[in-house]
């Protein structure tokens, strides 16, 4: 009984070496940091002309539905209807295709501008999305603006 007594283990070493692995760890981990799309808007003022052969015009519609045609919608020019979230490539080939005609027709596809206009159906992740591709496509420029009459007409017939 004497032997049992006269054993005593000192915890303070190992006491220690739990905060320092708790430390450690803390300090190693990587914190998720929240991040932003940079979107600059320009200043009010009167609308700048702009070609209808060097325009992509890109309508989101309901349940990631985008309708993408170059030039404007009075006269539009290779229409097609993608899904944003079915096939993620299906934008992507639209911009890589009027890229090319625009290449073609002008020999500088960089002069590319696409028009974002959503519909009042679609939602925040379908722009998201959007706004990803001309990012993944190296289009430098693009504007998201409101929709006019005929495009509410072209996104509301059926295709």
């Amino acid at each position: 009984a004497s032997l049992a007594r006269a054993l005593r283990i000192d915890m303070t070493p190992m006491v220690d070496l739990g905060f320092l692995l708790i430390t450690f760890f803390i300090f190693n981990s990587v914190v998720s940091k929240p991040s932003a799309m940079q979107l600059l808007l320009p200043a009010d003022g009167p609308t700048t002309p702009f070609a209808a052969t060097r325009t992509l015009t890109v309508l989101l519609g309901n349940n990631g539905t985008a309708i993408c045609y170059g030039g404007f919608a009075h006269q539009p020019s290779g229409l097609s209807v993608v899904n944003l979230f079915s096939d993620q490539q299906a934008l992507r080939n639209v911009i890589v295709k009027q890229q090319l005609t625009v290449k073609q027709a002008l020999g500088n596809q960089a002069s590319l501008t696409v028009i974002i206009k959503p519909g009042w159906q679609s939602n925040y992740r379908q722009l998201v999305a959007a706004l990803d591709e001309m990012t993944i496509s190296g289009i430098k420029k693009y504007a998201i603006a409101d929709m006019d009459e005929a495009d509410r007409k072209l996104l509301a017939f059926p295709h």
